[in-house]
């Protein structure tokens, strides 16, 4: 691949139709189209087209040339008969795949800090979700000013499904935390300022809680919402976010990863920008660790904390795909050599705080140690050897891994601080 790419979508219960690129504001042409192919909203699978590929039965040739088993396999595991190929006027619709009509009510929270237009759009798109029963709760965390408040009561002050709430403890994991108490429903979305959400995010999500019993924790799929330049597509290629298009149940019985390093397999259960999870759970197993996070040393790893907590006290989680977000990566080299720092310190970090915390780990983590290392290079063949991508980023992603844990240690010495001064 190289940049800039399509991104798109193709619903097969409709005409397959051509690819009409916008017009760029630079006038390059896109090197190829990466389409999230679905049936009923329910992803089967990507195709990648490239330019010379754009016409309608081209872009139907390769969606059945290489989703056909897919789609087959999964018409038959709810007993639907497999196709022999695609009907010219799309896929008729099944009952079978429609979402089910009693859907639980949702809490989502979604936390910002001074980015004001990017979280207006998140609103929107939340505003306008195909889902009956929900709220949202905004969580402005130690804004440098009102602009957010203001925009927000000037957009949304009339929507009662929409509130505003100020915390003023910086920290993503304060944020998240103010939310699961602000929150009425059991079942908490998050969701971050910097994605567009699916229209039928919501109805992803609850289908996720009824995917099997005792389930505590639904992470959904997360796509890349534009691929404009090198560093979009080396954040896309690394992390691989979007990636998965099955269902995956996690427990420590018979729903264990293959990995040697699971549960320890912090980014395989999916990522803090999209994922629900009971509050009565989560208020159990002790909220959002709030060393880590944004705005912490860390910088990061309080969702992968959470995920492995979740599963190391014997809770299940799914990983959903029809529940989507769209990411928007970032677009420049130094935002995006901030973020793989932080990814890194993140990743550490959250693993040493389960460390510190949980016997089992101080007696399985040291031994997987030098496991995770070759697990970290097999994620990175994605992109080694690109010579249009971004070079140096690993390295900066290894020393955040190096310091990951120091950083910790660092953000729960500041948790000390704070709290004495609290009580003095």
């Amino acid at each position: 691949m190289r940049a800039p790419i399509l991104i798109g979508e193709i619903e097969l219960t409709e005409p397959v139709t051509a690819i009409r690129p916008p017009a760029r504001h630079d006038g390059a042409a896109y090197n190829g189209a990466y389409l999230l192919v679905r049936i009923q909203h329910i992803p089967v699978g990507y195709v990648f087209l490239p330019p010379d590929a754009f016409g309608a039965a081209a872009v139907e040739r390769k969606v059945w040339q290489e989703l056909k088993p897919a789609i087959n396999e999964g018409r038959r595991s709810v007993g639907l008969p497999g196709l022999e190929e695609l009907p010219a006027g799309g896929i008729p619709e099944e009952p079978l795949l429609a979402d089910q009509v009693d859907l639980p009510f949702v809490s989502v929270v979604v936390c910002t800090r001074d980015r004001t237009d990017s979280v207006l759009d998140t609103l929107r798109d939340l505003a306008g979700i195909h889902y009956a029963r929900f709220e949202v709760v905004l969580v402005d965390n130690a804004p440098s000013s009102d602009a957010t408040r203001e925009a927000v009561l000037r957009e949304f002050g009339a929507d009662p499904r929409i509130r505003y709430v100020r915390e003023l403890r910086p920290g993503l994991s304060c944020a998240r935390n103010r939310g699961l108490r602000e929150a009425t429903a059991d079942i908490v979305a998050f969701t971050d300022d910097d994605v567009r959400v699916d229209p039928r995010w919501l109805s992803g999500i609850a289908r996720g809680f009824r995917a099997a019993s005792n389930v505590v924790c639904v992470t959904g799929l997360i796509a890349a919402a534009e691929l404009e330049n090198e560093a979009q597509l080396y954040f896309h290629l690394r992390e691989g976010w979007g990636a998965g298009v099955d269902r995956r149940v996690y427990d420590l019985a018979e729903n264990r990863d293959a990995s040697p390093l699971y549960p320890y397999t912090a980014g395989a259960f999916g990522a803090g920008a999209n994922f629900a999870v009971s509050r009565r759970i989560l208020k159990e197993i002790g909220g959002f660790d709030e060393a880590l996070g944004a705005g912490t040393p860390a910088a990061g790893g309080e969702d992968l904390n959470m995920f492995m907590r979740i599963v190391l006290t014997g809770h299940r989680l799914v990983y959903e795909p029809s529940a989507i977000v769209r990411h928007v990566h970032r677009a420049d080299l130094a935002g995006l050599s901030r973020q793989m720092y932080a990814y890194g310190s993140g990743c550490t970090a959250a693993l040493t705080a389960i460390l510190l915390d949980s016997t089992k780990a101080r007696r399985e983590l040291p031994s997987k140690v030098l496991v995770g290392v070759g697990h970290m290079r097999q994620q990175s063949s994605g992109v080694r050897g690109n010579e249009t991508l971004p070079s140096g980023l690993m390295k900066r992603e290894i020393a955040g891994f190096l310091a990951g844990p120091g950083l910790y240690l660092k953000g729960r010495r500041n948790l000390r601080r704070m709290s004495r001064k609290a009580e003095q």
